[in-house]
């Protein structure tokens, strides 16, 4: 079941693809194996084996999964989605039982089914709960009365259901007549979530005004004061002893992407008390749903940070620890537990549905260190041996080229997204851009901060970079560059320098004479970096913003890339332009240039990695790997290896020599055809759409092969082919060396 989408799309892949990912010490793997030979060889670092968690991937919706829940007779899983529809599937194949059943009210936001599994309920954007028969495929009533978005909806054992809208109020419904039964009004922001008690005698429902209210079933009357909380409220669920509650939820702060541990834990309350016995941290981002297990010794969370974790709760709610799992690209809207609490089913907004073994046991393989979120920029020290990272997590990240571990702990004190950063030329200070609109300073070799925060920026800082001697430039959404004095820890005497739209890069010519910088207006802008007076006037793209700059050693060239997908050089003294290179499918975010080889690199929002020459504009390599855009790219001083990073939180060392040596047409050598393979629809494929290999979902961001030399992230995979051989294509059979099936065990 875990490959069963690769296996019903290309059988011989139960041994090219399943095979190799399976569990060392799983039956499978041992009857197998030692018939086969000429496969890939997977190796894993900080990071179990396939089998140990997943077990499928349901896929159908066409927009982002919102909701969805298992029936309790454990028969079905529900499904509601932004694309308007509710999917029915069958729990144990994946298959779907029925049509989509399309609302005519929009968004999907919740889904739950009747205690006997017969019916189905979900909330709309309309505002209207649909109440739906399964066995009458679907037909059912319209529940109308909110005015705004339904978000939660949930079935009392006594033939209620309760919905909780936007329009802060809580209704109640009589499940056989659909007649309104009466209307619940106290909270004063958005109520999120509701709950009946598995007892049926309470109900209970959360609310962005950040409290807790529990009602009487039998009367609607409020069962005392609210429990109040200190953050907004996107999910509860009962114990099944209807004695504790769980809560889910937490802020935005700064970023729309990160919001902070802090914000973001779940709490554990007591009912009798009334009080929060525990709290679990863990998420960095918003927790979107939380849900009791059916014994009550563990909880699941969905969270923003696109994981869901899978909790212990000791009776004495003390002590836990939470088992994390990875796999989904994208926030997890909602969980739910099957009724025989062996599965977990997950949906996110990468609009697939995954199924997961929900067995509670400390993974072999512990994740090493990494960013928790977003990497928006990399350099590599001038010494070559170090490379720093700032994040989405708020961190700045001291790394040893070398081996991918952490040099430093993490360089804490943004209180924000950090969107750059930068190394001095003598290899002593980094400097930090954030969304807090500060620079920070830090010791490289201790990680200690120097002197406080540079301020002096009104909006985001989104670029900072290190000239000759003391001096330092940030670029900001407040339109000015700014120059520093790193020595005085204070602004140099030149005036902030104006920009017309937001500065997205800056960068000082090698030899230091010059300034330039990039913005969202789509000019380029050159000064004299001792004076701050215009060297010419602003360079003009097409108008879309340009996202980085880079000058070139000779003193004659300036390249920039941005959103109109190309990299653009000009001559400095005439504006010409010299060469435009095309190829990129989305925004540019980052070009860099190896002036020794005089190649030209970019990274993009297409998930790649180009290589191209600077003088001709020729396209010589397209590094696949990345599952996500681009952010940065750098290189070393040395030039033989690039690194890019990107919104899978993971950062590549690539070997520029073996990006060079690829020829994308050359698919019989394996290491070629490995190469130059991208990752499309969770398949390793040639570049005429040959299947390759078949990559589980919870792997691809972590995948790794040539020219990919090293990968700094929570977990690594490499691809490998061992002896040079690797049956494929039609070939494939010689995989195989058992010489009769009566040379499989006799235990089959």
């Amino acid at each position: 079941m875990s490959f069963y989408e690769a296996i019903e799309r290309s059988a011989p892949h139960i041994y090219l693809s399943a095979l190799p990912f399976s569990t060392k010490t799983s039956l499978v793997y041992q009857t197998f194996a030692p018939f086969s030979n000429g496969l890939i060889s997977i190796d894993m670092f900080g990071i179990d084996r396939h089998a140990g968690r997943s077990i499928m991937t349901l896929k159908g919706h066409k927009h982002v999964v919102s909701s969805v829940m298992h029936s309790p007779d454990g028969r079905f899983i529900g499904s509601g989605s932004w694309d308007g529809t509710v999917r029915i599937w069958e729990a144990h194949t994946g298959e779907e039982t029925m049509s989509p059943l399309q609302s005519t009210d929009g968004t999907v936001w919740s889904v739950a089914f009747a205690p006997d599994s017969h019916s189905l309920a979900a909330g709309t954007e309309g505002g209207v709960v649909h109440l739906c028969s399964l066995q009458k495929g679907g037909a059912g009533r319209r529940l109308s009365g909110h005015t705004g978005s339904v978000w939660s909806v949930s079935f009392s054992p006594g033939g209620l259901l309760a919905s909780a809208s936007a329009d802060r109020s809580v209704r109640l419904w009589h499940v056989e007549t659909g007649d309104q039964v009466r209307i619940l009004e106290r909270h004063t922001g958005e109520v999120r979530a509701v709950v009946f008690s598995p007892n049926g005698e309470i109900m209970a429902s959360g609310s962005d005004d950040s409290t807790i209210r529990l009602w009487h079933v039998a009367t609607g009357t409020p069962v005392g004061q609210s429990l109040q909380g200190d953050r907004p409220i996107y999910s509860i669920s009962f114990s099944p002893d209807s004695r504790k509650l769980v809560s889910g939820g937490g802020h935005r702060g700064l970023s729309e992407s990160f919001s902070g541990n802090d914000d973001n834990s779940i709490d554990l309350w007591d009912l009798q008390t009334r009080t929060v016995c525990s709290t679990l941290s863990g998420h960095s981002n918003l927790v979107r749903c939380v849900r009791f297990s059916p014994d009550g010794r563990s909880i699941v969370s969905a969270s923003d940070d696109y994981t869901v974790r899978i909790w212990t709760v000791p009776q004495d709610m003390a002590e836990h620890f939470s088992i994390v799992i990875d796999g989904q690209m994208g926030r997890i809207r909602s969980v739910s537990y099957s009724p025989d609490g062996l599965y977990i089913a997950s949906a996110s907004d990468d609009r697939s549905i995954r199924i997961w073994g929900s067995r509670i046991v400390q993974p072999a393989a512990q994740p090493r260190p990494a960013h928790e979120r977003e990497v928006n920029s990399v350099v590599a020290a001038p010494c070559g041996s170090l490379i720093v990272s700032g994040a989405n997590d708020r961190s700045v990240r001291v790394w040893d080229i070398g081996t991918g571990e952490l040099r430093l702990a993490p360089l804490l004190g943004h209180k924000g997204t950090v969107w750059s950063v930068a190394i001095s030329l003598d290899g002593c200070l980094i400097a930090s851009a954030s969304e807090d609109r500060t620079v920070r300073l830090w010791n490289a070799h201790t990680g200690q901060a120097v002197g406080d925060p540079l301020t002096g920026h009104e909006r985001d800082v989104r670029a900072v970079a290190f000239s000759l001697g003391t001096c330092l430039a940030s670029g900001s959404d407040d339109r000015t560059v700014r120059i520093w004095d790193t020595a005085k820890h204070q602004p140099s005497n030149i005036a902030p320098l104006s920009c017309t739209g937001w500065v997205y890069a800056v960068t000082f010519s090698p030899n230091g004479q010059h300034l330039a910088a990039c913005d969202s207006s789509g000019r380029v802008y050159l000064w004299h970096a001792d004076s701050g007076q215009s060297v010419r006037e602003p360079l003009q793209t097409n108008g879309r913003g340009v996202r980085s700059v880079v000058l070139a050693p000779d003193g004659a060239r300036i390249l920039a890339g941005g959103e109109d997908k190309m990299v653009w050089i000009w001559d400095i003294k005439t504006g010409q332009q010299l060469v435009v290179l095309e190829g990129h499918s989305r925004w540019v975010f980052s070009v860099i240039l190896l002036p020794k080889r005089d190649l030209v690199c970019s990274g993009s929002g297409d998930y790649t990695v180009r290589l191209w020459n600077a003088a001709s504009g020729v396209l010589i390599a397209t590094l696949h790997g990345h599952t996500a855009p681009v952010r940065s790219v750098a290189f070393t001083p040395d030039e033989r290896s690039i690194l890019s990073c990107c919104d899978d939180g993971v950062i590549r060392i690539w070997d520029v020599d073996a990006a060079c040596s690829l020829s994308p047409g050359n698919i019989s050598d394996p290491v070629m055809a490995l190469g130059t393979a991208r990752i499309k629809g969770g398949w390793l494929v040639g570049p005429s759409g040959e299947l390759l290999l078949w990559i589980p979902a919870g792997y691809r961001q972590y995948l790794r092969s040539l020219p990919c030399i090293r990968l700094i992230g929570k977990n690594s995979i490499g691809v490998t082919i061992g002896g040079g051989a690797w049956h494929r294509g039609v070939n494939w059979t010689s995989c195989w060396r058992g010489d009769t099936l009566d040379s499989i065990p006799s235990i089959l």
